[in-house]
């Protein structure tokens, strides 16, 4: 008898301790999906628009205005007769302006008799207060080439930043609360987790969010600098030789081109040429009958 109740005893405390394992189990799961489940409202959505409003003003891009979100690109070809001064130059003002040079690459011509001949790609970055002061330094140097601009409005990428910013500390603030309020191990681990995922990717957010900053306070330059014997393109050929011989083809050049157009205006106007032909030749006729003696 006495045998029977033990093995009844046992088997009711091993039932209550299943019980009590599968509840919670089922709290952590439960905890878990809340976790995961977090969607800002439409209230929260609007709190997180106001937000990032405020939170560009604090971050110093200035006032709420087109300007202050916009990224410039300027690219700029430019020829000199004297390469070292003038790269030493472009360096010099960078370095007092405050800019940075992302990128540079020399080599030297692979063509023709310009073997000697250096160019070099320079990528710049220059705060945006002091590009007019870059730009006077440029102009000053060797001859441009060309030059073109353009521009991307960021505007947009800064407000998509900020919304997600916002709503990824919202639920780390959620995350947290859980955690505080948590008395149970295996739900502090899930919500250690989360944590931890979510603050992974706040962090991610605010490198984007710096990357964008320097965009709109920093003009990228792309200059092209490209040494030459004169600014002559002819003279650039140190060679007699060569240039008498590229002189004599320009000359062919100029004369073929004048032929050829003499033939294609000719076959263009030719009913009119024609017409003409007919009326000179009808007044010199007429002029000859005219000297005739009576």
């Amino acid at each position: 008898m006495k045998k029977r109740m033990l093995i009844v005893l046992i088997s009711f405390f091993a039932f209550v301790s299943c019980a009590a394992s599968n509840m919670a189990m089922k709290e952590a799961k439960e905890t878990y999906n809340h976790a995961e489940n977090i969607k800002p409202t439409e209230e929260y959505k609007g709190e997180a628009e106001m937000a990032s409003e405020e939170s560009i003003s604090e971050d110093n891009i200035g006032e709420d205005s087109e300007e202050n979100y916009i990224e410039r690109f300027v690219y700029l070809n430019l020829e000199t007769i004297d390469y070292e001064k003038d790269l030493q130059a472009i360096k010099d003002s960078a370095k007092n302006l405050e800019g940075q040079i992302e990128n540079e690459s020399t080599y030297l011509n692979d063509w023709g008799n310009d073997r000697e001949l250096r160019n070099t790609e320079l990528t710049i970055k220059i705060p945006r207060d002091n590009t007019d002061k870059f730009d006077q330094t440029l102009e000053s140097l060797g001859k441009t080439i060309s030059k073109s601009q353009n521009s991307n409005n960021l505007k947009n990428s800064f407000r998509d930043v900020d919304k997600e910013l916002e709503i990824k500390e919202k639920q780390l603030e959620k995350f947290n609360e859980l955690l505080k309020n948590s008395d149970n191990l295996e739900d502090t681990l899930v919500i250690n987790s989360k944590i931890i995922e979510v603050q992974g990717e706040i962090d991610a957010i605010k490198k984007t969010k710096a990357d964008l900053k320097d965009r709109v306070t920093y003009d990228t330059y792309n200059i092209s600098l490209r040494e030459v014997y004169s600014f002559n393109n002819r003279s650039n050929n140190p060679d007699l030789g060569e240039r008498i011989k590229d002189a004599m083809g320009e000359s062919l050049g100029i004369v073929k081109e004048f032929f050829a157009q003499v033939i294609v205006g000719f076959f263009l106007y030719w009913p009119f040429i024609i017409i003409i032909g007919i009326i000179i030749f009808i007044i010199f006729k007429f002029k000859k009958k005219s000297k005739i003696p009576k």
